[in-house]
Order: structure tokens, then sequence, then C-alpha cells
């Protein structure tokens, strides 16, 4: 908080007294204390500057009221004046003229020296600046132990709210606020401030404004409500906030795209396997069943191929127009010519199933079909259980993710006259 009145009357050891001084002249801060006895020392001083004097530059008590009219035009918070020089009291007219124009009046006894109320100033402004100091590297802290917390960004903006003493909140593109909701006017703003996808801060309705992102990518506004300081140590603390979200929209986009590339690389890798499975079942139906390393991508249609072999059926065969028709399964029955309920059915599973540890997660939304993410321990292992299995139903793969953290793909063959189709289950519970 800025120096007023109050501090320095705290100090008892200056014993100064008050002759006049209303609330907000008590309340008006102080930047620095001079001390002068000329007619006119406006030009020497600043906004927030207090004035010490003897009064020895008035003539008469005439000239008092002038002088302090220069000293309120050019924005003085208090004068002091130094008693048993000149005059042995506060003389009635400074009083008077201090009184009419706001201008907080002191009375400097004899023995308390103007340079020690001038140093009294210093120290303080001095103590301020390395509390606000300390406060900001405090705030820093405890904002950097937030984002380690597991909510995130939820937990920093209510860190920062905390900290400054008013509310906050992070709007993104899509008008959601994560924290304090600001007001509707507020909210506009802040979405065209993302339209308009150019870094800025504005303030509106004592709520102040910044974008979060490169100017390239905005990913929100962060919102700070009225009853802040908006002094440098908080400004230093909001750009730290402001920073923190950034990388974490920038983390969740790297994630994103790595996701996406990962499930890429792993259907592609399947569509090989079953590529070459298909071209390698051409010469003889007899399949070798040989120790394969898991992470060879023929390892994971090996199953596949021992029950084709023993049963005749076209199980690579149909896994591979699945694939082909990016795991949709309406497409792969039509292709098949089969009915899109067959697909759908629930049956035995006679030899063979394939179990993906496949992790799923809610895609974007775009009216009923969603995109599935597939998780690191997709692809990675192979069974052949036996026994019967609930298969649920597969629309669910091509149009929409699961609600759940794990799943298992198995394959079935479902015979319809000399048509084999491959039946998909996300269920993986044996009954």
């Amino acid at each position: 908080m800025p120096v007023t009145l109050d501090a320095v009357l705290a100090r008892r050891e200056l014993d100064l007294r008050v002759v006049w001084a209303d609330g907000a002249a008590r309340a008006r801060p102080w930047g620095w204390v001079h001390s002068s006895d000329l007619v006119d020392p406006t030009p020497f001083l600043s906004p927030g500057d207090a004035l010490l004097t003897t009064g020895t530059q008035w003539a008469n008590d005439d000239d008092i009221a002038p002088w302090v009219a220069r000293l309120a035009a050019a924005g003085v918070p208090a004068v002091g004046f130094g008693t048993e020089v000149i005059r042995d009291g506060t003389p009635d007219a400074l009083a008077e003229a201090c009184t009419a124009h706001g201008i907080a009046l002191l009375e400097v006894p004899y023995r308390t020296p103007f340079i020690a109320v001038a140093r009294t100033v210093a120290d303080l402004e001095t103590e301020e600046r390395f509390a606000r100091v300390r406060w900001t590297l405090e705030t820093q802290r405890a904002i950097a132990v937030a984002a380690l917390r597991p909510t995130g960004l939820t937990a920093v903006v209510a860190e920062l709210a905390r900290r400054i003493g008013a509310d906050a909140g992070i709007v993104d593109p899509i008008g959601s606020v994560l924290g304090s909701t600001p007001p509707a006017a507020v909210l506009d703003e802040a979405l065209g401030m993302l339209t308009a996808g150019r870094r800025a801060a504005r303030t509106l309705d004592d709520w102040n404004l910044q974008t979060v992102g490169a100017a390239t990518a905005l990913t929100g506004v962060l919102a700070i409500g009225p009853g802040s300081v908006h002094d440098d140590a908080e400004r230093a603390v909001i750009t730290s906030v402001v920073a923190l979200a950034g990388l974490a929209g920038i983390a969740d986009r790297d994630a994103h795209a790595a996701s996406a590339a990962d499930t890429a690389a792993r259907l592609a890798a399947l569509r090989s396997a079953v590529q070459a499975a298909l071209v390698a079942s051409e010469p003889s139906p007899a399949v070798v069943a040989e120790p394969l390393d898991p992470s060879d991508p023929a390892a994971l249609v090996q199953p596949l191929l021992e029950h084709d072999a023993a049963t005749g059926d076209d199980l690579v065969g149909t896994l591979g127009t699945w694939l082909r028709c990016d795991a949709v399964a309406e497409a792969a029955a039509l292709r098949l010519g089969i009915h899109r309920h067959t697909v759908r059915a629930c049956g035995a599973l006679p030899s063979c199933s394939i179990v993906t540890s496949t992790r799923f997660r809610r895609g974007p939304r775009c009216g009923r079909r969603c995109t599935p993410s597939v998780g690191r321990e997709s692809l990675a292992r192979l069974t052949a259980p036996a026994g019967v299995v609930k298969l649920a139903d597969t629309q669910d793969l091509g149009s929409c993710a699961f609600g759940r953290e794990s799943s298992s793909l198995s394959f079935r063959t479902e015979r319809r006259g000399t048509l084999s189709a491959l039946v998909l289950s996300t269920d993986g519970a044996a009954q």
C-alpha cells in the first residue's frame, strides 16, 4: 500500500500533531516530502509530494491563502508547518486555507528536523516496495504449486483470485469460463477479443481483460474483476498466470496432435499387417504357427490366420474391409454385403479373439460422429480365448467415443450363406 498520513503519524518518535485532516486527506498517498520556504515552490513539486515549511516566505497572513491554492493545484496532499522557528504555533489562516482546499495540515515541533520526516517517508516507501516484491515472489510460488495439482489451471485461477482479492476467470473461445464468470458485457468483449485474433489488453466496467496464448493461436482471455490493486507487483503475477495458461493451451494442442499421430501410426501398422497377411495367405491355406514378437505387426493377425486356415473363413479379409472403412461398422457391412444388424449382433466366439487393451476418450463434438483416441497400450497383445463372449454394439467404434478408460476389441466369424462377417466387440467380458 502507498505511504499515507496515518502511516507517518504512526511513527511516534516524530511527535507530529494533526491540525486538520478529514478521511479523504488521510487516504491520499504521499510520494515524497520536500521542504521549502519559496513563495511559489510548485515548479519543483510533483503530484503526491508533501511540503514542509517554516513560513518565512509570507509577509503577512494574506499571502497564505494564495500560497495554499497553488499547492492544491500542484497536487500536494499535506503541509507540515515547523513551529518555534518564525512562529510559536500554526497560523489560523494556514489552517483555514488547508481546510478549504482539502490539504492535510500537520504541526512539526522544533525538536523534529524536517530531514527526519523526509527519511521516515523514504523508509516507509522502501518497506512497502520490499513487501510488494516479497508478495510477488510468494504469490508466484503459490501459483506454481497450484499448477501441479490435479485440477491444474482451475487451481491456478482460484489461487490468483484468492491472492489478489478479486474475481478471476479464463474465458475460452466457445464462451465457457474457468473460475468466476464476468458480467455479460465483459464476457461478450472477451469473446470479441478472441474473434479478432490479436493479442490485446482492455478494461471494461472495472474488469481487466488480457488475451492468453500466441497471437496466431489465442486460447482464452484472463478476466480480473474489480477490487485488485493493479500495481506493478500484481501485474507481474498476472503476467505469470497468462504465461502458464498459454503453456497449458500449447500442451493440450501438442497432446492432441501426438495422440492423433499415434492413432494414425497404429492403424497404419495394422493395415500393413492385414495386407501382408492377405498376400501371405494366398499361396496356401495352411498357417504355420511360429513364435512372433508381440511388437511385430504381423503378430496382430496371426490368430486370425490360424482361424481362417482351420475353418475356411475369411476373417483376415473381413478385418481388412473394416479397416479400409475407417473402423465404421455400417460401411464395412455395406461393403461385405450383409445387413448392418448382423454386424451388431451377439454370438459365440468359436476359436479366437484379439484383445487390444485400447483406451478411448471423448472426441470433439460434431453431431453424432466423434473420433476415438487410441492409447499407448493399443494393439499390444494377442489372446485366443474360448467360450462365449458378450458382443456389444460395434457402431460406436466408428461414430462415438466410449465413456470409459479401457476396453477390449473381440472378433468372431458369422456365416450368412457363403459370406463371412467380422463382428467387433468392445465389452470383452466372457460369459
